[in-house]
């Protein structure tokens, strides 16, 4: 086991210095792209790593497995928000739909605000007495 070099505390200027490669990759516009090769991106990784904040200064292409991975779980959300729009069209609550499921509460809810699905509530209080 290789012991890892303790990261010390930069000085000002070193701080000040990655605050200006960061607000030039801020102008650039490359806030979301996390694997960007341009020069401007790559000084603020070599600053990064100069400082211990990165392990290397190389950024490297992302794999397909994630993308399969995101593609499988948009296509799980569109299943189960057919079958959540199906059991809202009953009546259902959203606890009885979690049941039928088997998928937690908060998950319904989240689909059914990402998919603008309309779930029923039951009303509460006093039955009625006649």
């Amino acid at each position: 086991m290789v012991a890892k070099a303790k990261r010390i505390k930069p000085t000002k200027e070193q701080a000040q210095e990655l605050n200006r490669r960061l607000d030039a990759v801020v102008d650039a516009g490359h806030i979301s792209n996390l694997y960007c090769d341009c020069e401007v991106c790559q000084a603020l990784a070599e600053q990064a790593e100069l400082m211990g904040y990165r392990e290397d200064s190389a950024i490297k292409r992302p794999s397909d497995k994630w993308e399969r991975r995101k593609q499988t779980y948009d296509r799980i959300h569109q299943i189960d928000a057919v079958k959540m729009a199906n059991l809202a069209g009953q009546g259902l609550t959203s606890a009885e739909m979690s049941e039928k499921m088997h998928r937690s509460k908060s998950y319904i809810n989240k689909l059914a605000r990402k998919f603008d699905i309309k779930i029923f509530t039951k009303k509460r209080g006093r039955k009625p007495c006649h």
